[in-house]
């Protein structure tokens, strides 16, 4: 408390000319540490710069304990940036886009300059929904070279697959008990994971789950499965 802080030329644009704050105005700054600081404003106008003092600092209490890392099948553009803005605001931890056999696009289609766009969208969704810490996001890779990568790294993967029927796993039988704090979702493309990607989900550790009766668009599955994972568990 009392610390001083610069922000960044971007940051004091937003501040000075989107929100039109000036000398003493209060903000909550975020540090992706996990902490929330209360900042009194100094601005100069002059420079178009703007500082603070900070009042008071807390821990964020909107991240989820358990970590969810989405792996999910490639897209348009529109698709992909709503499953990164609405996976960030609903507590994704990590996000793992994936190319497979069904995919919409191939790796050879994505550039550095897209890339930083999905990073732009990622931090504005975790500004606005009050995230403690940035969600991260991967390089694109092939899908077979994340099981055993996301079965290693977390306590429990999951892979939702419509071919799991009426019979398939329900997510309450498989979150029954789980007590780690790590979750890989698996979420197919368009045209789902084909049986031999299943079958190589399962032998790598995955568990195949079922959504319910009704197939779900991609985009809609990359949201509701997060978003009931962290209900069942109470986050």
């Amino acid at each position: 408390m009392g610390q001083r802080v610069t922000f960044l030329k971007e940051t004091a644009h937003q501040i000075l000319h989107v929100l039109r704050l000036s000398d003493d105005d209060q903000v909550a700054v975020l540090d992706n540490s996990g902490l929330i600081h209360y900042v009194r404003l100094r601005v100069d106008l002059s420079t178009n710069t703007v500082s603070g003092m900070i009042l008071a600092t807390q821990p964020v209490q909107s991240e989820p304990k358990t970590q969810l890392s989405l792996y999910f099948g490639l897209s348009s553009r529109e698709k992909v940036e709503w499953i990164l803005q609405k996976g960030t605001e609903v507590g994704v931890s990590a996000f793992y886009p994936f190319y497979s056999s069904r995919t919409l696009v191939k790796p050879a289609s994505l550039s550095p300059k897209k890339l930083e766009r999905w990073e732009r969208i990622i931090k504005e969704a975790a500004e606005q929904s009050g995230r403690g810490r940035l969600p991260m996001l991967h390089a694109p890779k092939d899908l077979a070279g994340f099981y055993f990568d996301a079965v290693g790294f977390n306590d429990l993967c999951l892979l939702a697959y419509e071919g799991a029927g009426d019979d398939g796993l329900k997510l309450s039988d498989a979150l029954d008990c789980f007590s780690g704090a790590k979750i890989g979702l698996f979420v197919g493309p368009e045209g789902g994971f084909s049986e031999g990607e299943v079958q190589a989900g399962l032998e790598a550790g995955c568990r195949v789950i079922s959504l319910g009766k009704r197939i779900l668009r991609m985009e809609t599955a990359a949201m509701v499965l997060p978003a009931l994972v962290l209900y069942v568990l109470d986050e």
